[in-house]
């Protein structure tokens, strides 16, 4: 289950203290150290190391995902690596998994999580930013393995708190009243349960609602 907070999801952070300014030591003439004044060569030469900064990281990024395309260790890129929807699926697609996602999202990035067998979680970034946000939640879509899931569904639906339902799309639907924010739907006729997560309130529910909008990566 994704977790409001969770790894897979962005946690969020409640620190009990704030940290103190800590007390700057008092320090005589003699041990004053001036920062150095660069020169234009100096200047120069620093722009020129943070170019290769720049492009040695944009390479790094670029041969993690190709690597995983090629059939690299795919743990690699796990939560850490902000993919376009090309890059997403052809690493999907390389790695033949099955993973459900509620589609596009414009100016969006993903991140896909896919190290445990039958286990699979794609993280929506919009505006392409958030890779290390541990403070704000985002729309997280997973995928389990679940015998019968269907009928599961279906039964979890009746379960006393809960509410479920058969969707556009043919598959069962349901969601615990308290937490409407993650709701499961059981894929008819196969052992998949997705899980659609998003912060804003109805917006899970309304995602299983539209036909073809929690579909396989593809």
């Amino acid at each position: 289950m994704i977790e409001p907070g969770s790894e897979e999801n962005a946690t969020s952070e409640n620190p009990s203290t704030q940290p103190t300014e800590p007390t700057a030591p008092v320090t005589s003439e003699e041990n004053v150290v001036t920062e150095p004044v660069l020169t234009k060569r100096g200047k120069s030469t620093m722009r020129f190391i943070v170019a290769i900064v720049i492009v040695v990281l944009g390479v790094g990024g670029y041969l993690l995902i190709s690597n995983a395309r090629n059939g690299g260790d795919l743990a690699k890129i796990q939560g850490q690596v902000a993919l376009s929807e090309q890059e997403l699926k052809d690493v999907v697609a390389a790695k033949k998994l099955t993973v459900y996602w509620a589609g596009p999202q414009t100016g969006a990035k993903y991140t896909l999580i896919a190290t445990t067998p039958g286990i699979a979680y794609v993280r929506y970034l919009p505006g392409g930013v958030g890779l290390n946000d541990t403070k704000t939640l985002f729309r997280a879509i997973g995928t389990y393995v679940q015998k019968d899931a269907y009928s599961v569904s279906i039964a979890a639906g009746r379960a006393d708190g809960n509410a479920g339902f058969i969707n556009s799309d043919g598959n069962a639907v349901f969601y615990s009243k308290g937490r409407p924010s993650n709701v499961y739907i059981g894929i008819q006729g196969k052992d998949i349960q997705v899980e659609v997560f998003d912060p804003v309130v109805d917006q899970a529910l309304g995602l299983v609602l539209v036909r073809g909008q929690i579909s396989l990566v593809n």
